[in-house]
């Protein structure tokens, strides 16, 4: 029994490294440029840079955090943790479940052939003439 919970144990983990591994974080191709057109292009007056109020400081406001390569693995760990317990979850209720079919099975079949031999060594004893 503690082999096939260690196979099962396994099996999940090994999936969700392959789920989370499989995940690509690739970005997605740049669109390709609209095509030049032929016109000539209008001519547009340059304008001002904005002035910022006087009590407001430039680059005083807080740009919004990315997440650090460290911050993106941990919480990819976490999920792909969670996703293996789940997955381990199911398939110790699968096998849990399995297992009972397969003991019923079992006896299913242990409950038939004791019959058969009682049928058989009945026909038997009625051939030969011993009654018991």
């Amino acid at each position: 029994m503690l082999r096939k919970t260690l196979t099962i144990s396994i099996l999940a983990a090994s999936l969700g490294l392959l789920a989370a591994c499989s995940k690509s974080d690739e970005p997605v191709a740049p669109e390709p440029a609209p095509a030049p057109s032929t016109a000539p292009a209008p001519s547009i007056a340059p304008t001002p840079d904005p002035v910022p109020p006087a009590g407001q400081v430039q680059g005083a406001q807080d740009p919004v955090q990315q997440p650090t390569l460290e911050e993106k693995l941990q919480e990819s760990a976490r999920q792909a943790k969670e996703k293996m317990a789940e997955t381990g979850q199911a398939v110790q209720e699968g096998a849990a479940d399995l297992s009972d079919k397969a003991g019923q099975a079992a006896e299913s079949a242990r409950e038939s052939v004791a019959e058969g031999a009682a049928k058989a060594d009945a026909a038997i004893q009625d051939a030969v003439g011993n009654k018991q």
